[in-house]
């Protein structure tokens, strides 16, 4: 039995690792796609090892990542930005908007920091569901593009953070610097303390239509900008949730000085939501700051609930 462990989830064994699917939408992706994920892993050996992580899939190409020493009955997160990379599904690759495939993670552990004695390998298999958002099977029951100047019905809510000082921002406002349709996106901007960590929510409400199935699309970003004073901002973790329920989980617990999930991109996120309900659908930003006057920056641009 192999004294080494990858989740996808925030799951703590020995229960069960639920079903790992990522949802992906083809609407205005580039070709060819890439992937990147957020992993989990685990060492049971007695022993400190070398981790290191790849993956297989008919039609993808992924990267090996060396994940460097980890401890004796330790488990650490790692987010793997642009991990693996397939061409872009076509439109008739998904009849009925929807197609799934499955590609395997491949975890291997080594006794050296060479990473030529290997010791212990395990295996995962992740499936990978597509949906064309455009394919007349969906309908678009909400699309939040803010191109209309307004932050229509979103809000922003501080989690953690000092939220107080003559250098604080909190602001959430249609903007123009970083758009994918234009005009505006909605750009949140929090911080100016010292705060580790600096969490904060963009959220909305939400009434799911009764349908068989139900997807939230956010296309998102982050980054910092500086002040009077020069500072940082260094992103720890991202996730959507319900008041309730982590629906996907990106980055590391805990603050730093090193960015956990990639800045200054866009970024897709499709989660499925619960049919026929009244939700608070939230995207939560985890960062830390410099006590200087440097802002946490979330921006959001073309929202869409669908259902069919």
């Amino acid at each position: 039995m192999s004294q080494i462990e990858l989740r996808l989830s925030k799951v703590d064994p020995p229960a069960p690792e639920p079903k790992r699917t990522i949802y992906r939408d083809i609407v205005n992706l580039p070709d060819p796609v890439k992937l990147g994920l957020t992993i989990r892993y685990f060492n049971y050996d007695d022993v400190g090892l070398y981790f290191q992580i790849t993956g297989s899939g008919p039609g993808y190409t992924f990267g090996t990542v060396n994940l460097g020493l980890l401890a004796s009955g330790a488990n650490a997160y790692q987010n793997l930005d642009e991990f693996a990379s397939r061409a872009k599904p076509s439109v008739g690759d998904l009849p009925n908007g929807e197609m799934e495939e499955n590609i395997t993670l491949i975890l291997r552990a080594y006794t050296d920091s060479g990473y030529s004695n290997l010791k212990w390998t395990f295996e995962r298999v992740v499936t990978v569901h597509w949906i064309n958002s455009a394919d007349a099977a969906f309908t678009v029951d909400v699309l939040n593009n803010f191109d209309d100047g307004t932050v229509q019905g979103w809000a922003e809510t501080l989690e953690a953070g000092t939220g107080s000082g003559t250098d604080w921002i909190e602001t959430i406002a249609a903007a123009t610097d970083y758009v994918l349709s234009t005009p505006y996106s909605l750009k949140t901007k929090v911080g100016g303390g010292c705060d580790n960590p600096l969490r904060f929510r963009v959220w909305k409400n939400f009434t799911t239509p009764n349908k068989s199935k139900v997807f939230a699309i956010a296309d998102v970003r982050v980054g910092e900008e500086v002040g009077a004073s020069p500072g940082a901002s260094y992103f720890n973790n991202f996730l959507i949730m319900t008041a309730s329920v982590t629906l996907i989980y990106l980055g590391k617990p805990g603050g730093g000085t090193q960015d956990r999930i990639p800045r200054n991109k866009w970024i897709r996120i499709v989660v499925p939501l619960a049919v026929n309900t009244t939700l608070e659908l939230r995207l939560v930003l985890e960062a830390s700051e410099t006590c200087f006057r440097t802002y946490s920056v979330l921006w959001l641009d073309d929202f869409k609930l669908i259902s069919k």
